[in-house]
């Protein structure tokens, strides 16, 4: 079938161009040399490591599942890095971004069909950023955005003889899918993420606009879009400019040509996959409760500038009790140990739950060292910035902030960071920063005459694989009877 508009020719033409990368998944001379770079032995222990520690409720899940997610780990954290702009060494400043220009001969030569140009603002040096397809050269480069991130990861699963796909988002991102022997399935991995079986990520998670997802390999092409959504009705209305009828054909077209360089063992295999998966896309997966975050990879300005970070909005508030408002006193202590909250000033009443009573919170977990006997709260595994909000709105009574004092225990390890800032009135243009490593006990009159103020803290930094523990809050033993984290507030008549 013929495409009849530009919409239909471009997905034509980004089908095709996906495919050629095949090439380089293919070179039995590449596959050798990509496996050198891969650290196998390391990464098959601590696989077998995570992999003896499942339950029985998890057994679907093989050796070579979780070196696959081991790799993940490695290519995040030791391997690969995220580009946003380059830093110029002479003004050590961030240089800006100029726009796209074509590439130069020595760019082009590794499939770099644009080149991203970027000027220092102070000493004018300009910096050149091509976005090379050519797999072997990522190699040596080892940095990028989600494009090359896939690329060079799919070449990787390929070099430990996984069957594995590139999958690409006509909305701009681009993944992978390893398929699981124990389970029979093709499972989602993103390198850019770390992360691993959250297909639903990018629609619940993120919040993008699904329309076409289409995965990739030597053998095939698939149209997995309904892997990535919730709501089937609601992508066929968002599949504006291509037909159904055309995209069907269009994929069956070049699929057919796959098809003819198979023998009859392969083709069997395929059709048999093809069916489990075609069975599985009659329903909508259904959201279970997992955690889906915001987008983890890139600076946070660019991602706040995609709509690509969503804190979850607990929402809790603390606000004063008649008891409190009499006392002219408001004490909220917690203790990571027994993971509760205790109001002193309010009959001792507990709550149950670090995020129960916290206002946002965005890849933080609370981390219960066995071995060690220790707990914390952290950032989760493999995200660069962990960030928890505590909102206290006093605004329903006649009275005003006088002191506030505040004990809140953190620590870190190699370069890890945890920045604190207060907000009188919820107000970010105002607020205060304390820096990592600030005192345990602050005591400050600085919200005088306010009535509300916002209490958050981001976990970052940290180095290695090992970096999203690196800074942590509330760090005790699991028998501890301290509370590492304890907010008392003073307050005045409103005159």
């Amino acid at each position: 079938m013929e495409p009849i508009n530009l919409v239909e020719e471009k997905f034509a033409a980004e089908i095709e161009n996906k495919l050629g990368l095949n090439r380089y998944y293919t070179d039995a001379v590449l596959l050798r040399h990509a496996f050198h770079f891969i650290p196998f032995e390391e990464l098959k222990v601590k696989a077998t490591l995570r992999f003896s520690m499942l339950d029985d409720e998890q057994t679907e899940v093989n050796l070579e599942d979780c070196i696959v997610i081991e790799l993940l780990h490695w290519f995040k954290n030791s391997f690969f890095t995220w580009f946003d702009a380059p830093k110029c060494e002479l003004c050590s400043i961030t240089a800006e971004n100029r726009g796209v220009v074509e590439p130069n001969s020595a760019e082009a030569m590794y499939g770099a069909s644009r080149v991203e140009l970027y000027q220092c603002p102070k000493c004018q040096k300009h910096f050149r950023f091509p976005r090379y397809t050519d797999v072997k050269k990522l190699l040596q480069t080892r940095t990028g955005r989600c494009g090359e991130w896939a690329s060079c990861f799919t070449l990787l699963c390929h070099a430990l003889e996984y069957d594995v796909r590139l999958v690409y988002d006509f909305n701009d991102h681009v993944w992978c899918e390893v398929y699981s022997q124990a389970r029979n399935k093709w499972t989602h991995c993103d390198p850019c993420e770390n992360t691993y079986d959250k297909p639903l990520l990018y629609e619940l998670g993120w919040k993008k606009r699904i329309t076409y997802v289409i995965a990739f390999s030597p053998t095939e092409v698939q149209d997995v879009t309904w892997r990535y959504t919730t709501d089937f009705d609601k992508v066929l209305r968002q599949r504006q400019g291509c037909r159904e009828e055309f995209v069907l054909s269009c994929i069956r077209f070049f699929q057919t040509s796959l098809e003819q360089k198979l023998d009859k063992d392969e083709l069997s295999t395929l059709q048999y996959r093809r069916l489990m998966e075609l069975a599985d896309f009659l329903t909508p997966p259904v959201h279970v409760g997992d955690s889906y975050g915001g987008r983890s990879s890139g600076s946070m300005a660019w991602r706040l500038a995609r709509g690509e970070v969503v804190p979850k909005e607990s929402g809790y508030v603390f606000r004063l009790t008649p008891e409190e408002i009499s006392r002219k006193r408001f004490i909220i202590k917690y203790r990571c140990a027994d993971d509760k909250y205790v109001r002193t000033t309010s009959g001792l009443a507990e709550t149950v739950g670090w995020n129960a009573c916290v206002h946002t919170h965005s890849n933080v977990f609370r981390k219960v060292e066995e071995d060690w006997k220790m707990v914390y709260v952290s950032r989760t595994e493999g995200s660069p910035i962990g960030i928890i909000s505590w909102k206290f709105d006093f605004s329903g009574s006649d009275l005003v902030i006088s002191e506030l004092r505040l004990q809140l225990h953190s620590e870190t390890f190699e370069n890890g960071k945890v920045t604190c800032t207060i907000a009188p009135n919820c107000n970010e243009a105002n607020k205060k920063v304390y820096s990592s490593g600030f005192a345990r006990s602050l005591r400050t009159d600085d919200l005088n005459g306010y009535s509300s103020f916002l209490l958050s803290v981001e976990l970052t930094d940290g180095s290695g694989s090992n970096a999203w523990q690196h800074s942590q809050l509330f760090r005790q033993s699991t028998n501890s009877q301290e509370y590492p984290f304890e907010v008392e507030v003073i307050f005045d008549k409103n005159n």
